[in-house]
């Protein structure tokens, strides 16, 4: 299709994106055959996904089509309207549907875990909306339910990355009444990739109490697990660009 190359071309020919530690990356897109990917970042704009996952990867793979490429996943009141433009852009870029505040249990969480089981690549985004303070924010615990529902831990793969600079490229204000803004081009964009979380040792608690009984709170500690790296990504970022970035921003972010 024409969506991501479209989406490539303005994060890197109207912006400057810098990619760090890549290789991860690539060794995670070429997983073993049946492996499923799980990505997961920061969300600081609404072009973080088609366009910043389009940039990123190798352009051999947006040649081969969309067949290798990425789900995204995207809230159902955004994405997903009846008639709208965004719903047939959505489907043209593989979105899946979430329906936010609809809980762990629900159906299309199901589909994403489908896609995943099946050895498909999902990007999520587990703090649920775009924030733009410079801060992460709380992992809701919908990411763990994804990786403790691939049965064998070697079947899945779970890649954090952190980026800044498409919260300047797109910035979005309080009164915002449009998920778009006027764009501001030539913006620097960094992107940090981390290894491949190792999971398993959570994972073998899934039939332990008090886990096998309210499995949400394994779901939580795997969230929590996933923050922690990417915001650990975030300091080895700033420590790699001296005060290019400026201040780490303070804690303190919630799920509101």
């Amino acid at each position: 299709g024409t969506v991501g190359p479209v989406c490539r071309l303005f994060v890197r020919g109207a912006n400057h994106l810098h990619v760090h530690d890549g290789h991860h990356l690539e060794r995670s897109l070429a997983r073993p055959a049946g492996t499923g990917l799980l990505s997961v970042c920061n969300h600081i704009a609404t072009i973080d996904d088609p366009h910043l996952l389009a940039a990123v990867v190798p352009a051999r793979l947006l040649l081969r089509g969309a067949a290798e490429m990425r789900w995204a996943v995207c809230g159902h009141d955004v994405c997903f309207r009846e008639g709208s433009m965004l719903k047939k852009w959505a489907e043209a870029s593989k979105a899946l549907p979430i329906v936010r505040g609809a809980g762990i249990w629900q159906k299309e969480l199901d589909t994403i875990i489908a896609k995943l089981q099946q050895g498909d690549w999902v990007h999520y985004f587990p703090e649920g909306k775009i924030r733009q303070d410079g801060r992460i924010h709380p992992f809701r615990r919908g990411v763990g339910r994804l990786v403790a529902s691939v049965e064998e831990p070697q079947r899945l793969q779970v890649l954090p990355f952190y980026h800044v600079g498409l919260d300047r490229v797109q910035p979005t204000t309080p009164g915002s009444t449009s998920i778009l803004s006027r764009p501001q081009l030539g913006t620097h964009i960094h992107v940090i990739f981390g290894e491949p979380v190792d999971l398993s040792h959570l994972l073998q608690l899934r039939g332990e109490p008090p886990f096998d009984q309210q499995p949400t709170l394994l779901y939580e500690v795997i969230a929590h697990t996933l923050e922690e790296e990417v915001r650990a990504l975030r300091t080895e970022l700033h420590r790699r660009l001296g005060g290019e970035l400026g201040a780490v921003p303070p804690e303190g972010g919630d799920f509101g």
